[in-house]
């Protein structure tokens, strides 16, 4: 944080227990930064298996940038990929690139093939 001046890192605590660690959001504040001064309002998310010694899920955020490259935004590390952690993810993501003020102008691009449509329309 004092490295790199607007910077978000939020912590998710246990549902159970408050001291227990259930996950991290990391968004650099220079990122934030380059991404309004000239990407795309385009962001790709994804998730994807931590298969080292504590495990977990990746969760990601990415952008385009003007020469059409991947652009890092966003990251987080979860206990496992469900709704819960995704809304909590994607909030992140809105309150940091001011999302909320006008929602219309954003595009998200995520892969929903392996769900089927009931499930998605029966949670949104």
């Amino acid at each position: 944080m004092r490295t790199n001046p607007g910077s978000s890192v939020v912590f998710l605590p246990d549902e159970d227990d408050e001291t227990v660690f259930a996950g991290v959001y990391i968004c650099l504040g220079p990122l934030i930064n380059a991404f309004k001064a000239g990407c795309r309002r385009l962001i790709g998310v994804d998730g994807c298996f931590l298969k080292g010694m504590y495990g977990g899920q990746l969760l990601a955020a990415v952008g385009i940038d003007a020469n059409d490259c991947i652009f890092p935004l966003a990251w987080a590390v979860v206990r496992k990929e469900n709704k819960k952690n995704w809304v909590w993810f994607l909030t992140n993501i809105g309150v940091d690139f001011e999302i909320f003020k006008n929602p219309v102008k954003w595009t998200f691009i995520f892969d929903r093939q392996k769900v089927n449509s009931y499930t998605y329309f029966k949670y949104n």
